[in-house]
């Protein structure tokens, strides 16, 4: 499955094959593209459109733009056409991502050279491939990814006026206490059946109710003087849809990103890989710390995603 660069303009390509020759579809070649990972998904296409005929033969192309992949989620492309009187359908998928460093990023850092002349060339295919370890790793040891998609969590409330989270969000769209939608702001007039707004808090790991009335309670202490608490009641379950992720990649995970490229890049990264702790070359010999082979194998890295961890996750 090929990746897709968030907000990105980009260029589906299929082939068309009859008996393993490219060859030309005998009229147009519909394209039809569906979001397959949302909690959306549906059976209603995303976009619509006929597929473009190359110079090749049996080639075909369909541009797609950042009105379509400004959200992460997996797409599905279905081209139909007809071949040699046949109705014919393929289907290719395709991940749209957010790179945590971008080629430009990983060239100026370390100085790479441009041309493939140059000693210290790397193309772009190599480092977006480095790139794409770099953040698979990173994912690995946060718990988290820092891109944006639209999504959903699962809580149980702790009886307290604010909801904790797993996943950092953005927005909030709907949410429903044990299968009975209690907030809504998809329709008109919008549904809310706490009485008073509700808010990410700063961070956008908790949902809270908004009391300018009242201060809001994050634990479950029972206060006599208090009627009325804990609006998200202990043991219940809450379902929350909305944008979960960042706007941005802070920059401190872009760096993250960029060292881990780089000793992808390192001689000693075919040995760690390998799980070598020790290497001996003639006079020479090479022992790596246990550290090597936990977290992301780079200690600066690991200290920098600590405070990004999601520890302790509970999948409901």
């Amino acid at each position: 499955m090929q990746e897709i660069h968030n907000g990105s303009t980009q260029t589906l390509q299929i082939t068309i094959l009859k008996n393993g020759v490219e060859s030309a579809a005998d009229g147009a070649v519909s394209v039809s593209i569906y979001d397959v990972s949302s909690v959306n998904a549906s059976s209603s296409a995303l976009v619509t459109g006929t597929a473009s005929a190359t110079n090749s033969q049996g080639v075909y192309e369909y541009s797609i733009t950042p009105t379509l992949t400004s959200l992460n989620r997996v797409i599905r492309t279905d081209y139909s056409y007809t071949l040699g009187g046949i109705a014919t359908k393929q289907s290719t998928y395709n991940e749209i991502v957010t790179p945590y460093a971008t080629t430009s990023d990983l060239i100026d850092y370390y100085n790479l050279g441009t041309s493939p002349n140059d000693l210290n060339y790397k193309s772009a295919e190599v480092l977006q491939q480095l790139e794409k370890i770099a953040r698979t790793l990173i994912h690995g040891y946060s718990g988290q990814t820092f891109g944006r998609r639209y999504w959903f969590q699962e809580q149980f409330g702790s009886g307290s006026d604010a909801l904790w989270l797993t996943e950092r969000m953005i927005s909030i769209d709907q949410m429903y206490e044990n299968g009975v939608l209690i907030y809504d702001t998809t329709v008109s007039p919008s549904v809310n059946y706490f009485g008073f707004p509700i808010e990410l808090t700063p961070t956008g790991k908790s949902i809270r109710v908004v009391n300018a009335g009242w201060d809001v309670r994050y634990d479950n202490q029972v206060d006599p003087t208090v009627i009325n608490y804990g609006r998200f009641r202990e043991s219940t379950r809450y379902k929350v849809f909305g944008t979960v992720g960042w706007d941005y990649i802070p920059i401190d995970i872009k760096l993250c990103a960029i060292l881990l490229v780089g000793d992808l890049m390192a001689n000693d990264a075919a040995w760690r890989i390998k799980y070598l702790s020790e290497v001996s070359m003639s006079d020479t010999s090479f022992k790596m710390a246990g550290g090597a082979f936990n977290g992301t194998g780079n200690l600066i890295v690991d200290n920098i995603l600590d405070q990004y961890r999601n520890v302790g996750m509970t999948i409901i």
